[in-house]
């Protein structure tokens, strides 16, 4: 089963460790907007997407909210929940729709004590999702509009095998803590510069490179983070 999977999370791990943690994964569809674990509970489950991506907001006692960070193919979502026990402060939902392996947080909890190497790769992707948190707060504090806008579709763009997503402008400011009117404007200038393409709630990465360069230098420490962490 492992050599059909893309989580590297579980591909990484030795034979003998992930047979021990086969019979707890279980395969799970998820769409889009899906909510997964909401701020107050304590999660039940934590999630290794394959091809789907799981964003985490914190809400304000207003109703506005942002995403703080995401995981993909690279990692777990619900990590926080193997922290301890206390209710969540952020929630989980479904940013890119697709499929996943969930595990029940109590049953995981007692595998970590016979599965060295998948606590190293979890410790090692916990400073990797920190640095992403850290830098995506430092860079909504101190760079353009159209900075966080590209980065963000990077962030996007590295966890799908596909260079179209299809997902609405309301839905990508809702991510962004931002107006819907900005990340219009934003999209209509990078699409007649024919970075992207968007139609009808479809994105398509048509340049990288040129998206590349109207990034802030945020995405390069991120990336950079995600390109040390090995997983031994």
């Amino acid at each position: 089963m492992k050599e059909m999977l893309t989580n590297r999370i579980l591909t990484h791990l030795p034979d003998a460790e992930f047979a021990r943690l086969m019979p707890l994964l279980e395969p799970v569809s998820l769409s889009a907007g899906q909510p997964l674990a909401e701020i107050g509970e304590t999660p039940e489950f934590v999630y290794f997407p394959e091809n789907s991506i799981i964003s985490s907001h914190a809400y304000m006692q207003d109703g506005r909210a942002i995403e703080i960070g995401m995981a993909g193919f690279e990692g777990i979502a619900g990590l926080t929940a193997l922290l301890g026990a206390r209710p969540a402060a952020h929630s989980l939902d479904v940013l890119v729709p697709g499929s996943a392996l969930r595990v029940k947080k109590s049953d995981f909890e007692q595998k970590l004590a016979s599965t060295e190497h998948l606590r190293r790769s979890l410790l090692a992707y916990s400073g990797e999702y920190l640095t992403q948190v850290s830098q995506r707060a430092a860079c909504a504090m101190l760079h353009r509009m159209e900075q966080r806008l590209a980065v963000w579709l990077l962030l996007v763009a590295d966890r799908i095998d596909t260079d179209t997503i299809e997902i609405t402008q309301e839905r990508i400011a809702q991510h962004l803590g931002v107006r819907r009117a900005g990340i219009t404007e934003i999209a209509g200038d990078l699409q007649s510069r024919g970075i992207i393409s968007y139609a009808r709630g479809q994105m398509r990465f048509v340049n990288r490179q040129a998206l590349e360069k109207v990034a802030c230098e945020c995405y390069a420490a991120m990336s950079d983070a995600q390109r040390k962490n090995t997983y031994i």
